[in-house]
């Protein structure tokens, strides 16, 4: 099997920080049946400004159901790499649909004076029929719907080294969504430089066999855990954060930068900083999550800042279930042990979670330093799904934004679209990782008969020993309990309960738990 390694280091010219922040539409080029806006507006959820591409009108009136955007990089050149990932977050409406599989992503390239030298072209409609199927949950909050926001990517080397212009775009043709909700919306376009994967073998050279246990020039951190040094350094550094993260590296079957392009966020309106006070506009955080290595753990200070779309919370409109609680910036710690070690007399949670095999509150995080909890909120009763947003999170009684069960908007450097095993999305207390859904091409590893998961949502495979895989519509969600010795340092990932505006607590206890028609809480003062 061929390792892999990427490079994820944003180049300058490309700014991906400033586009995933706010999409601007003058950097952008539309056509045919697409619409430029404020999403948040037309959802109720904090998303920002973005595109939708509309299956469902022809908007234009040129009797065809299609569009594209697209946007221009033109200073590409082949001496910083000639590998790219172009990555979009994207949510596909109920209704969206197209025929001929007609939603896809290209690149186009072009030399010195402009002209067309070749392009490369990937259909993802596939992907979103198969995430329709295989991660349907029946618990999802019906208020919203089945629609959640996902990445997509396509990954690609440029053809010539004399390219020095990319156009990348987003675009469907032959459109059949019906209904009101058929569009497919876009608030995250972004092209990364990538480097080479390791085992690519330029024309014209001879064909070398690249091991998955070659790690030659990396540095050991301990258990799977690596260093990519690059300049030959045999020292890691003190820190790693969103200038660096992509030369943490773990050690699957290839490897993983679970941390790339994750540890930095933004402050958004509504959301309380660490001073209860209320920002009233996006405000970069580029220290969102730091991490540093001892010789026992990898240790995460996180600020718990989600980086992807939400619900607006407090839920006063009852869009949910009228969660009275903010979201607030924390200060936690976790500590993942470097090697893992099996616990002698594993206990798994029952349906009730009645046996406490499992704390309330937090049990792992997630690669962009968001904590899980386990399927319960504090009506320990009551599985909690049904509350969540469409990127499965709400905030708790002490403004914790965390998520009860598989986290679709987590990034990944390693798109997720069940054409292999899901790419590490974070780690349970033990220290074991947490993987996304699928055990092969097309296999929910919660469907696998050859290698079944336990009552712990955990099995074994020679490349990646023991792990978790999250299981979309069945129970539990994330893990069952921990198949390792949990950290004992975790248990103060709860942290201080943070103030609200003017000073008042961040939330109110017991009011996720409450149901509809329970009574509206109060506005805020």
């Amino acid at each position: 099997m061929i390792l892999f390694r990427h490079l994820l280091t944003p180049l300058i010219l490309l700014s991906p920080l400033v586009q995933s922040a706010a999409m601007d539409e003058k950097n952008f080029k539309a056509e045919g049946d697409v619409l430029f806006g404020n999403l948040s507006r037309l959802v109720d959820e904090a998303v920002g400004q973005g595109f939708r591409l509309s299956s469902g009108r022809d908007l234009d009136s040129n009797g065809k159901r299609e569009g594209s955007i697209n946007r221009i990089y033109d200073k590409i050149n082949a001496k910083q790499g000639r590998w790219y990932s172009l990555r979009i977050r994207g949510l596909a409406q109920e209704g969206f649909a197209v025929d001929k599989n007609d939603l896809y992503l290209k690149v186009s390239f072009s030399g010195k004076n402009n002209g067309d030298l070749d392009f490369i072209k990937k259909k993802i409609y596939g992907q979103v029929q198969r995430e329709r199927k295989d991660l349907k949950d029946e618990g999802t909050n019906r208020n919203l719907g089945p629609a959640t926001w996902r990445q997509y990517e396509l990954t690609f080397r440029t053809p010539f080294p004399e390219v020095k212009r990319i156009v990348a775009t987003a675009a469907f043709t032959n459109g059949l969504g019906t209904g009101s909700k058929a569009g497919f919306w876009i608030n995250d376009f972004e092209l990364i430089p990538v480097a080479a994967p390791i085992g690519y073998v330029a024309p014209g050279k001879p064909k070398e066999v690249t091991q998955p246990t070659d790690l030659k020039g990396l540095v050991s951190l301990g258990g799977r855990w690596y260093y990519d040094s690059r300049d030959g350094t045999r020292k890691a550094p003190a820190k790693f954060d969103q200038t660096n993260s992509d030369r943490l590296l773990y050690l699957t079957d290839r490897l993983e930068a679970p941390f790339a392009d994750n540890l930095d966020s933004w402050l958004k309106p509504g959301w309380i900083d660490r001073q209860g006070d209320m920002a009233t506009k996006s405000v970069y955080v580029p220290d969102n999550v730091v991490i540093t290595v001892t010789k026992e753990h990898i240790v995460m200070k996180s600020k718990n800042l989600p980086n992807h779309p939400t619900a607006n919370f407090p839920d006063y409109e009852r869009k949910l279930d009228g969660n009275p609680n903010y979201v607030a910036e924390q200060n936690l710690t976790f500590y993942l042990p470097l090697v893992p070690k099996k616990n002698p007399r594993p206990v798994a949670m029952d349906k009730r979670n009645t046996n406490r095999a499992l704390p309330g509150g937090p049990i792992g995080v997630a690669a962009n330093g968001v904590i899980f909890f386990n399927p319960f909120d504090h009506i320990e009763e009551a599985d909690a799904v049904w509350r969540l947003d469409r990127c499965c999170g709400h905030p708790s009684p002490n403004s914790q934004y965390h998520y009860h069960k598989y986290p679709v908007c987590v990034k990944s450097p390693w798109a997720d679209d069940g054409e292999g095993h899901s790419p590490v999305i974070g780690f349970a207390f033990d220290g074991f990782p947490v993987y996304g859904p699928y055990e092969s091409k097309g296999l929910l590893a919660k469907n696998s008969k050859e290698n079944p998961l336990n009552d712990f949502n955990v099995h074994q495979d020679e490349q990646r020993g023991w792990h978790y895989h999250v299981t979309p519509g069945q129970y539990p969600h994330i893990i069952g309990g921990y198949w390792g010795v949990m950290e004992e340092k975790n248990r103060r990932a709860r942290g201080p309960r943070p103030s609200g505006p003017g000073g008042r607590p961040g939330g109110r206890p017991g009011g996720p738990g409450r149901r509809p028609g329970g009574g509206r809480p109060p506005p805020p003062r």
